[in-house]
C-alpha cells in the first residue's frame, strides 16, 4: 500500500480523526446494548411469549442469511456492520428467547426468590439460570482462542505473550485479506455478550456471593474491574482513525462498561428504562433516534480502501 492510500480517506477529514471516532463508536456501543434489552422488551409484549419462541426461529435463521450476505460481501465496513447486527440477533433470539422457552414453559422453572419473606422475585429469571450454567463451556471456547495462533484479539495475544505461547503456537498462517470481518464480528459480538452476562449473574448470584458482606464487596470489585478495564481500553480507543475497527474494538469496550450498569441496577441507583419502554417512550425514542444518527455518521464517515475492500493489508 502506497503513502497516498495510507493517508487518503479519514486522513482528509477535519472531524473524523482520533479521538472523534473512538467516542463516536463507544456512545454508539452503548445505545445499541441499551436498545437490545428494548427491542427484546417489544418483541415479547406484541407476540407474547409462545408466539416469540416459535418466531425467534426465524428470526435466527434471517440473521444467518443477513450473515451470509456479509461473509460474501468484500466491503470491510459492510462485513462489520452485517457481522454485528447478526451477532446480536442471533443473541437475542437463538440464545436469550431459546433459554427463556426451555427454562419458562418447557422446563417449569421458577425464578429465585429472596427478600424478607423469601416471596421476592430476585431478577434471576430461569433462562438467566441456564445461563449461567453455561460458563464451563464458555470457559472452553475462550482456552480455543487462547491456542489459536491465528487469533488478532489483543486480549488473546496478551495471553499468549505473558504466556509465552507464541513460540510454541508457531506464526500464524493467515493473512489480512484471508479475514472475513462479518465472522469475526459475528463471533466477536456473541462471545463478549456472553462473557459480560456471565461476569454479571456470578456476582449477583446468592448461592455463591450470599447476599450480605460478600454480595457487597464482589459487586463492588466488579464495578472496579469494569471501569479500569473498560477505561484503559477507551483509551485506546480513542486513538482509532478506521471506524471499522474502531466499531468491532468498540464492542468489547461498551459492553465491559455495561458491567458496571447492570451493577447500578442490581442495587436500585437508576431506573432501567431500556426494558421499561412503554413508561419512558420519550427517553427511549430519543435514545433511539441519537443511535440512528450516530450510526449514519459512522456509515457516511470516510473511509480508507481497505476498509472498502479495495486494498487490505492489515
Amino acid at each position: 500500500m502506497t503513502e497516498a492510500v495510507l493517508n487518503s480517506g479519514v486522513g482528509k477529514s477535519k472531524l473524523w480523526k482520533p479521538p472523534i471516532v473512538g467516542i463516536v463508536t463507544f456512545v454508539l456501543m452503548l445505545f445499541a446494548i441499551a436498545l437490545g434489552h428494548t427491542l427484546m422488551v417489544l418483541i415479547e409484549n406484541w407476540l407474547g411469549h409462545e408466539t416469540t419462541y416459535v418466531a425467534s426461529i426465524f428470526i435466527g435463521a434471517a440473521a444467518i442469511v443477513l450473515l451470509w450476505q456479509g461473509v460474501k460481501s468484500k466491503n470491510e465496513s459492510l462485513q462489520t456492520w452485517i457481522g454485528f447486527f447478526a451477532g446480536l440477533m442471533i443473541w437475542m433470539t437463538w440464545v436469550e428467547f431459546f433459554y427463556m422457552f426451555y427454562g419458562r414453559s418447557n422446563w417449569g422453572m421458577v425464578p429465585r426468590m429472596d427478600g424478607p419473606d423469601g416471596l421476592s422475585v430476585s431478577g434471576t429469571f430461569p433462562e438467566y439460570m441456564i445461563m449461567g450454567a453455561t460458563v464451563g463451556v464458555l470457559m472452553l471456547m475462550l482456552c480455543f482462542y487462547t491456542f489459536d495462533k491465528d487469533t488478532r484479539c489483543n486480549m488473546f495475544l496478551w495471553f499468549q505473550k505473558k504466556l509465552r505461547m507464541q513460540e510454541g503456537l508457531g506464526p500464524s498462517t493467515k493473512k489480512a485479506q484471508d479475514r472475513n470481518y462479518a465472522i469475526i464480528t459475528f463471533m466477536e459480538t456473541i462471545f463478549v455478550t456472553w462473557f459480560c452476562y456471565a461476569w454479571n449473574l456470578l456476582c449477583f448470584d446468592p448461592g455463591l456471593v450470599g447476599s450480605g458482606d460478600l454480595f457487597f464487596a464482589v459487586n463492588m470489585a466488579s464495578v472496579f474491574v469494569a471501569f479500569v478495564w473498560s477505561g484503559y481500553c477507551f483509551s485506546r480507543l480513542l486513538k482509532f482513525k478506521r471506524t471499522s475497527t474502531a466499531l468491532r474494538y468498540a464492542i468489547p469496550v461498551g459492553n465491559i462498561f455495561w458491567v458496571s450498569v447492570e451493577v447500578g441496577t442490581k442495587w436500585n441507583l437508576f431506573t432501567e428504562i431500556w426494558v421499561h419502554p412503554w413508561d419512558y417512550k420519550i427517553e427511549m425514542s430519543v435514545v433511539f433516534g441519537a443511535f440512528l444518527v450516530l450510526a449514519l455518521l459512522l456509515v457516511l464517515a470516510p473511509k480508507k480502501p481497505s476498509e472498502l475492500g479495495k486494498s487490505r493489508t492489515n
